[in-house]
């Protein structure tokens, strides 16, 4: 018993010491929007060529089992400007374009809800040349399902107000098409699509149950899916993670000192002095992989991306195998790198850099 407990205190330093070598570290990322429009698309306006859907597709609403009286039909015609709105909020406050604007009247006056219709060259050319607009971004179809079931709560001895429990799950689906100055057809059609419920209790009251609650459920879905769309068209940033190899001597702690302070310059030379001191693959492995995350933070890719592939040659001398952390961790980080690489190079696209 008492070999054993020895060899597990052992067992449990030396897993101690394995995971105190290593740091992780977030990171925000720049990821190119899902779009890639001409630079020159910067003045925008958002246009409404949507048919309201009929009040009864798609719709269906029980309170106690029953159908929900027709005299409580729901109203979907201002649902498509909560998305419009929630979309030049979004485009605006992302700085990427210069002007966003909406055009506050329908275009459509035909009766054919289903159907996407492409905007003519004339009445592009209207806006183009009398509203000096270069890109209009264009609401095709805004629909709704909506499933509401309405059942009577039991009176309880701690309320005697009626009282209805609500379940209601709605989804959206908004499809949208970005047209450019010079180009007749549109650069580019999207689909999002997202979903709201809501289950609660509530006093019975029929203009809450069956008009305010799921007009307000709509117009809430109306913004999140146009927010959705909003985000096809900019840059958006993400969190990532990172990870440093921090080593137990000195000089490795100093680094990884300045590394946490973003002082990748003084932190990479100290580690470029450690690496010609070392003569073990294994650790040539870690201070490389080091240096390509410098590299990274530093916005140098491709140089990031030469030491991450030396860190894995290293970790292979080492005797590393195809299913060893290392080299997995090195594999990923070369994959990310390749990524980063090419997403840069079309937020240079993108905001005009190139």
């Amino acid at each position: 018993m008492k070999n054993n407990a020895g060899i597990f205190l052992l067992l449990l330093l030396l897993t101690y010491s394995s995971c105190t070598s290593i740091h992780r570290f977030a990171v925000d990322v720049q990821e190119p929007a899902s779009v890639t429009l001409p630079v020159s698309a910067q003045n925008v306006l958002i246009l409404n060529n949507s048919v309201v859907q009929p009040k009864n597709y798609g719709i269906d609403r029980t309170f106690a089992g029953q159908s929900i009286p027709a005299n409580y039909p729901l109203s979907l015609d201002s649902t498509v400007w909560s998305a419009m709105d929630e979309i030049a909020a979004v485009l605006n406050e992302s700085g990427f374009f210069k002007t966003i604007s909406t055009y506050r009247a329908p275009l459509r006056t035909d009766d054919e809800w289903l159907s996407v219709a492409d905007l003519s060259p004339e009445l592009q050319s209207d806006f183009y040349d009398t509203e000096n607009y270069d890109a209009l971004l264009v609401i095709n179809r805004l629909l709704f399902t909506v499933k509401e079931d309405v059942k009577k709560i039991e009176q309880s001895i701690f309320s005697a107000d009626p009282a209805a429990f609500v379940d209601l799950h709605a989804e959206g689906i908004l499809t949208c098409s970005m047209y450019a100055y010079g180009k007749e057809k549109p650069l580019t059609t999207f689909t999002v699509s997202d979903s709201l419920f809501m289950k609660s209790a509530v006093l019975i009251d029929s203009t809450v149950l069956f008009t305010e609650i799921p007009e307000y459920i709509l117009h809430e879905l109306s913004h999140i899916v146009g927010n959705h769309a909003a985000m096809h068209l900019i840059p958006t940033w993400n969190t990532t993670e990172r990870t440093l190899f921090t080593g137990r001597n000195a000089r490795m702690r100093e680094a990884a000192g300045y590394a946490a302070n973003h002082q990748w310059v003084k932190a990479e030379s100290i580690w470029k002095t450690e690496l010609e001191k070392l003569t073990k693959p294994n650790d040539k492995a870690k201070i490389a992989f080091n240096l390509a995350t410098a590299d990274e933070m530093q916005d140098k890719f491709e140089s990031a991306q030469v030491w991450a592939q030396k860190a894995k040659k290293y970790f292979e001398d080492a005797g590393k195998n195809n299913d060893s952390e290392e080299l997995k961790l090195s594999n990923q980080y070369i994959s990310e790198l390749e990524r980063r690489i090419k997403n840069n190079h079309l937020l240079d696209l993108q905001w005009g850099k190139e």
